[in-house]
């Protein structure tokens, strides 16, 4: 897969929500590997989304986003916009981190 991330103020980032699920019904064989995540930034109503993709050649349809290693991707997220969480690869890479701090 192909990671890429933005940080967006309010509503800034659907457009990009759009054109993802757009894509995910033009492919629908690959539909588990087209995911959009956020994390807070800890700034008021500013956050990072992060969109996975599954080939390279999706790059330019996300004009302003930089692509991420897999490495330097978080492992608990804050919130889920798009794609298929019961699936892999989303169920091995991510664990939502109210979730897991509830069950302390």
């Amino acid at each position: 897969m192909i990671w890429m991330k933005r940080r967006f103020p309010d509503l800034g980032y659907v457009p990009y929500m759009d054109r993802l699920e757009s894509l995910l019904h033009e492919m629908p064989n690959s539909y588990s590997e087209f995911l959009m995540f956020w994390m807070e930034t800890g700034k008021s109503g500013i956050r990072d989304y992060f969109i996975g993709v599954p080939t390279i050649q999706l790059l330019p349809v996300f004009d302003g986003f930089d692509t991420v290693a897999e490495s330097e991707l978080p492992k608990e997220i804050d919130g889920f916009l798009l794609g298929d969480q019961t699936k892999e690869p989303f169920r091995s890479r991510f664990t939502f981190k109210r979730l897991r701090q509830k069950g302390r």
